[in-house]
């Protein structure tokens, strides 16, 4: 991939080329997810902390910053001979996780641009389910629920939340890239803490949550198999129903 260089006058495209990629990623819904090209971003730079900032937004990691030296190149400009950082292999998770070398081949002169070498262990990556899955609703309607119940909500939230522990050593983590299996371990807890913790509040202050769906439940095949000719049969009754009425009615008034 290429993105513009880094000036002021490519700052809308080069987010508008961020937008893209992030709806495609949104799109793809795959865990597995990497790019690699010339970025033109740089830690020196305005466009090496809107990456940063995409990353962070979109849990991405920039693999090379974790892999190589901190005085690796990958751009070089002979006639000033300067040498600058502009080329990434940005990933998700997974893809970094199942990372096992990545080199910069400076002996390799093809153009201005030095290649990168990366190595992933595929069997090491989650499997994929093609499958997309349609976001799941809120359990709640915002817009239904009593004023009495959202303040019981927020003191019952705030008393549960109040008693969650943080990480310290997460909370004072500069490196947005940060890779630490413990660090990422304890996020991955605290979310779940955080998640279970809003839920169990909705749940006891919330007297309207789960109703709409109560009685309710999921049957294997029921959207693939049944559901359309339920739809039907609805359809069928509705006319029965109403040809009954209207034979009801006729019959009436001719008597």
């Amino acid at each position: 991939m290429y993105l513009p260089y880094c000036s002021r006058a490519n700052t809308d495209e080069f987010l508008a080329n961020l937008g893209k990629l992030r709806q495609l990623c949104e799109e793809l819904q795959c865990p597995n997810i990497c790019f690699v090209g010339d970025i033109n971003a740089e830690t020196t730079n305005t466009f090496g902390g809107l990456l940063e900032d995409f990353c962070m937004e979109n849990d991405f990691i920039i693999s090379d910053y974790a892999l190589v030296p901190q005085d690796t190149f990958t751009h070089i400009i002979d006639v000033h001979n300067t040498t600058s950082w502009i080329d990434h292999f940005v990933s998700s998770f997974s893809v970094h996780q199942a990372m096992f070398s990545k080199n910069v081949l400076t002996e390799c002169i093809i153009s201005d641009h030095r290649t990168v070498a990366v190595s992933v262990q595929c069997s090491h990556l989650p499997e994929f389910d093609d499958e997309v899955m349609e976001p799941q609703p809120s359990p709640i309607d915002w817009l239904e629920v009593m004023a009495q119940e959202k303040e019981d909500y927020y003191h019952e939230s705030k008393n549960l939340l109040d008693q969650l522990q943080l990480p310290t050593e997460v909370r004072h983590c500069q490196n947005f890239n940060c890779t630490d299996e413990k660090y990422l371990e304890e996020i991955e807890n605290l979310y779940a803490e955080l998640t279970s913790v809003l839920l169990a509040a909705a749940s006891s202050a919330i007297i309207t949550i789960g109703k709409e769906n109560e009685g309710k439940f999921n049957i294997p095949g029921w959207k693939s198999v049944v559901k359309s000719k339920h739809q039907i049969s609805k359809a069928a009754f509705r006319l029965w129903a109403w040809a009954q009425f209207c034979c009801k009615m006729w019959g009436d008034s001719s008597a």
